[in-house]
């Protein structure tokens, strides 16, 4: 037999009795459990679990009874038949592992595992305002030589160069999401790192009212994703004559007043300002603060039907205006009442006035022929006398 068989078979009859070797990757805070199915329990008694040579647990076959050993992880192991379980990895539980017992023909035989523990980390935090600059690690435990690359979400492509970092500038909502570690060794394995962006706030870019009315300023975030605000405000350019409103974590502010309504919630801090004025246009200013750092947004308000002379009367009495309107449609209303009347009465007493008439017109005589008197003159001296033709 030649030098490279007598290798070849020494090679195989190791990987025999090792059992061959099996690789874990989990995050820290995962729970593995790794088996030992290569071990016959008719022929084994004890079953024996050690981390880099020290011994973490034996393990009974009979009564299912357990020893402890003085490995560091000791009191976190927990039997799982005749295998092992680490509830809750930590970084130093990376290493190589080794279960022994005996197989079906009565020889010892030992399984190993190696278990690599990633610790995944977003600086500086998990959850950061928009605009900020994040950096991702995906640290491996356990000497590894596995290459490692980031994928972005939502689609999981590859983000940046090959390495354990990646830098992300100025994040976006875009930048949201589950971004995964990818190692790739014997497998493929896939570790998760979710990131929260919080922002913009909302708001609009204009809004017009008319003087004498009301306006809402709308000012929102969708969701603080567990920031805490540490204050939030409004302020005005240029500043105004009236206070506007700034609050702190209580989101209670005490100076409400008929100019300015202001009642905040957890994600909308709306401001409310009545009786405007021209003098109320200008550009207002929503800032937050939260325990991540700042953001602000900004709306132009734009005041019309007025001037910059309006009395108090005219603007900050607009309930007095309306009821003189009242008054005014009230007294027209009148008015035609009072000419519909006349105008019916009219008609009635001409419609009277055509009938009289006809009716006169029905009564009158129709002209005939008479007898006149026909005078015959005779000259008695001066006396003249006339008689009816009849006498004559």
């Amino acid at each position: 037999m030649s030098s490279s068989e007598t290798l070849l078979w020494i090679t195989l009859a190791l990987c025999a009795a090792t059992g061959g070797s099996d690789v874990y990757y989990k995050k820290r805070g995962q729970e593995v459990t790794m088996d030992c199915t290569a071990i016959d329990p008719k022929t084994t008694r004890d079953v024996e679990w050690k981390q880099g040579g020290v011994l973490v647990i034996k393990i009974n076959i009979k009564s299912g009874s357990t020893s402890k050993g003085s490995a560091r992880l000791t009191k976190r192991a927990r039997p799982n038949g005749y295998g092992l379980r680490i509830p809750s990895v930590e970084v130093g539980d990376s290493g190589d592992y080794s279960c022994s017992g005996f197989d079906a023909r009565g020889y010892r035989i030992t399984k190993e595992h190696k278990l690599h523990v990633v610790s995944v980390s977003v600086s500086p935090s998990d959850t950061v305002l928009i605009s900020t600059n994040v950096t991702l690690r995906c640290d491996i435990g356990g000497n590894s030589t596995a290459p490692v690359q980031w994928m972005k979400p939502p689609d999981d492509k590859p983000h940046g160069s090959p390495g354990n970092t990646v830098t992300l500038k100025s994040v976006t909502s875009a930048d949201a999401g589950k971004w995964i570690c990818q190692i790739k060794d014997n497998t493929v394995e896939n570790i998760e790192q979710v990131i929260n962006v919080v922002g913009p706030l909302i708001s609009t870019l204009e809004v017009t009212a008319l003087a004498g009315g009301t306006v809402h300023l709308p000012c929102s975030i969708p969701s603080l994703n567990g920031l805490s605000i540490d204050e939030v405000g409004w302020t005005r350019n240029p500043p105004t004559d009236f206070q506007l409103p700034t609050v702190g974590k209580d989101l209670q502010w005490s100076k409400s007043s008929s100019k300015v309504k202001f009642q905040p919630l957890s994600t909308n801090f709306t401001m409310t300002l009545t009786k405007l004025k021209p003098s109320d246009a200008g550009v207002y200013v929503c800032t937050l603060n939260v325990s991540g750092g700042i953001l602000t947004t900004q709306l132009t308000l734009k005041v019309e039907g007025g001037s910059a002379l309006a009395t108090e009367a005219n603007v900050e009495r607009p309930a007095t205006v309306g009821m003189w309107v009242w008054v005014a449609i009230a007294v027209a209303g009148v008015l035609l009442i009072v000419l519909a009347v006349v105008i019916v009465l009219m008609y009635h007493r001409n419609r009277r006035m055509r009938r009289k008439v006809r009716k006169l017109r029905s009564m009158r005589q129709p002209l005939t022929n008479r007898t006149y008197c026909q005078c015959d003159r005779y000259h008695f001296g001066d006396t003249r006398f006339c008689s009816d033709s009849s006498d004559i």
